[in-house]
């Protein structure tokens, strides 16, 4: 199937919507905005993970993997995303959480002081 990931989920997953339907779909090995093809691996209720077999469109903050290993290791599944997407994506994860499992919405009073910026690191490896 045809998947564009919309955004990077725990533990390195990214998660997808298949179009039309809105079920979702966990996939370790692709980054937010690629568009690929993905074969279904596992069904668990109300999601279902997939493998991706090819990248059909690459994500526009892809970069080189510093570390020779990436691609089969496991350990780093978001080290070919620039650093400045993965602070972004970091950031959404957290105000995400806040919001769904915090139950705080966007105004609520006091959100500012619990959801600040990340700070980058000036080393980033």
């Amino acid at each position: 199937m045809e998947l564009v990931c919309e955004s990077l989920g725990f533990k390195g997953k990214v998660i997808c919507k298949v179009h039309g339907t809105g079920f979702v779909v966990m996939c370790g090995c692709a980054l937010p905005g690629e568009r690929f093809l993905g074969r279904s691996t596992r069904r668990k209720g109300s999601y279902a993970e997939v493998t991706k077999i090819k990248t059909l469109t690459p994500h526009r903050d892809l970069v080189e993997t510093l570390c020779e290993y990436a691609s089969y290791c496991g350990g780093c599944k978001a080290q070919n995303l620039s650093y400045e997407a993965r602070l972004r994506a970091k950031e959404e994860q957290v105000h995400e959480l806040i919001t769904h499992v915090g139950r705080f919405s966007d105004n609520s009073p006091g959100l500012e002081t619990v959801l600040k910026a990340i700070v980058p690191c000036d080393i980033q490896f």
